[in-house]
């Protein structure tokens, strides 16, 4: 059964029935399905029940009067919100009005809003909604949740929402043509003119990398994050020790150790090795398990100049992605992965905030699971156009690197050593196994330290035993950050670090302190040329425009409405990255990827 058999929701108004609405005109308006009222009821019984079986196995009616008092307050806010909140599409804002007692409204630009998912729970499916979510450059997440609406009527939110971004960008670049002539924008505007110029009715739908069950079976296997058992098992411990159950086990603690006293130091080892076998192969099955379930059905897709994906089995999302709001993209190979010959590739947009090798909570950042390294460099021209066409010039870093690891590994066997000898003796000269050891990392970390300096994109890459790839727009970068730690002073090296307006710092360590200001300099060169051209541009659009058409102001990504059936990324397209001949090796490839620099 579905919801719109048995509960009719308000029809979105379509466009030829506008109305003005603070002198401006409504694309699109809405309300919650009412199905959700059905989803709200569930869950203030399930939050209740708790409470409602203590006070009846207690015979404590007071209990009973907080359950009856929490489920009537839950069910009243839900109600609440469902009448009150209506969503609103004009042709440059999203707003989102709710509130009862607390009235509020949500205005979100449309060229502010950087990607729109869609996420949808078993029983959400089975009621025939969608939650819709909206996020901006604003780094705080998400800026708006619309939960839930059917998903016809989300689809039609998405595709009104897309086609009056469209206009905007085609508005603003014939704008810009006018002003300064045709060629002389921005380049990264000129690769989305072609997604601009076409209609709705003849953009297809590209489908640029289809996971298979055995890339999500691999990527669980090699998913080894012996950290979170250290995480979770401290905060067990943490726990028992707040609950009291600390002393109560003491007495089972001396039972176990007792038990262990019996056996051999030998076959106390084999069990202690059995030990950590269960405990891997428990992580190594719970991550493969949560890994075909959270990315099932894995679908990346490019229509226009938006990426979409599509993925997961009990709950389902979708999400866009517009090419032009990507501020990085990375390739990376932990340990394990890069010995299979297996990557992540992953994108940053405005707004977005992970660390290097984390994931964003419900895999929001990653743009292809996994996959063989090779189709890892064929896709980026997909993500990035023009890297296909763009010549990276890559260079090593500094050999004083594995000088650098050499003496922190000389001061670390040292203090080790001196602090040890009064208790360990000779044995405390154990430490200074520290020097071979951190001179071989040295040596790893140089194998793998390389960056190059294109036209239009920076590319670094760095690691020890695992290695990470990024690709960062140099249009994107917000700024350019040298740092020198007092080894580095005297050995003449220095830290880059790399700012955009998604994600974390790229940081690209130990190069030689002329390469990093050279580098430093030209970035600021590039984006002091980007600055000055883009304001030149909107500074002339703005002095020319009357002052009532002045909306708009930001250059926005092109979308194409939906249309037309999905064809295979590969199949030429005339002058997209299909077409050209590298596309199997982009320029953004490092030399000889499949192996360390």
């Amino acid at each position: 059964m579905t919801a719109d058999s048995e509960i009719s929701e308000q029809p979105i108004e379509p466009a030829t029935d506008v109305r003005p609405v603070d002198s401006e005109v409504v694309l699109a308006r809405g309300h919650l399905h009412p199905a959700i009222l059905l989803l709200r009821l569930l869950d203030a019984m399930r939050q209740s029940v708790v409470t409602v079986v203590a006070g009846l196995a207690l015979g404590l009616p007071w209990l009973l009067a907080i359950a009856a008092g929490m489920f009537l307050l839950q069910l009243g806010y839900a109600l609440a919100r469902y009448l009150t909140l209506e969503y609103r599409l004009t042709a440059t804002e999203l707003r989102v009005r709710e509130g009862l007692l607390h009235r509020q409204e949500r205005r979100i630009p449309l060229d502010r809003i950087q990607d729109l998912g869609f996420e949808s729970t078993i029983l959400r499916r089975a009621l025939g909604l969608t939650v819709v979510l909206v996020e901006t450059a604003s780094g705080s997440g998400v800026e708006a949740r619309l939960d839930a609406l059917s998903r016809s009527h989300a689809d039609h939110l998405r595709e009104v929402l897309l086609e009056a971004r469209r206009e905007i960008v085609a508005a603003q670049q014939a704008e810009d043509d006018a002003i300064t002539g045709p060629g002389t924008a921005d380049a990264s505007a000129a690769d989305n003119s072609t997604a601009t110029a076409s209609t709705a009715a003849d953009e297809p739908e590209w489908l640029v990398h289809r996971s298979t069950s055995k890339e999500l079976f691999l990527r669980g296997l090699t998913d080894l994050r012996l950290s979170a058992f250290v995480v979770t098992g401290f905060a067990l411990f943490e726990m028992a020790d707040y609950l009291g159950f600390l002393t109560q086990m003491s007495g089972v603690a001396r039972g176990v150790r007792d038990w262990f006293a019996q056996f051999d130091p030998v076959v106390l080892g084999l069990l202690l090795l059995v030990l950590l076998l269960v405990v891997i192969s428990f992580g190594v099955i719970t991550g493969t398990v949560g890994n075909l379930v959270q990315f099932h059905g894995f679908q990346l897709t490019l229509r226009g100049s938006v990426l979409h994906r599509r993925f997961g089995l009990l709950t389902t999302r979708q999400k866009t992605l517009p090419r032009d709001r990507i501020q990085r993209v990375t390739i990376e190979q932990p340990w394990l992965r890069r010995a299979t010959g297996y990557g992540v590739v992953k994108a940053d947009s405005a707004g977005g905030s992970r660390a290097q090798g984390e994931d964003t909570a419900g895999g929001w950042d990653v743009v292809v699971p996994l996959t063989r390294l090779e189709n890892a460099f064929a896709l980026l021209p997909a993500l990035l156009p023009g890297l296909e066409r763009e010549h990276l010039p890559w260079q090593r870093g500094s050999r004083r690197l594995v000088m650098r690891t050499t003496i922190v590994g000389v001061l670390i066997g040292l203090a080790g050593a001196a602090a040890l000898w009064s208790t360990a003796g000779s044995l405390a000269l154990l430490a200074l196994l520290t020097i071979p050891i951190w001179a071989l990392l040295g040596i790893l970390a140089f194998r793998n330290l390389a960056y190059a300096l294109g036209d239009r994109f920076l590319a670094l890459q760095h690691g020890i035993v695992g290695r990470y790839i990024a690709y960062l727009p140099t249009a994107k970068i917000q700024s350019v950050v040298v740092r020198q730690s007092p080894v580095e002073q005297l050995l003449g090296l220095a830290e880059l670090t790399v700012h955009v307006a998604g994600g974390s710092p790229t940081r690209l360590p130990d190069l030689t302190i002329e390469n990093a200001l050279e580098l430093r300099g030209e970035l600021a060169r590039i984006a002091a040329i980007a600055a000055a051209r883009d304001w030149q541009t909107r500074a002339n659009a703005t002095a020319t425009r009357p002052p009532a058409d002045r909306v708009g102001e930001s250059q926005l990504d092109p979308a194409a409405p939906p249309a037309g059936d999905r064809r295979p990324w590969t199949e030429p397209r005339g002058d997209g990255p299909a077409a050209d001949e590298d596309h199997d090796r982009p320029g953004g490839a490092p030399p000889d990827s499949s192996r360390p620099l």
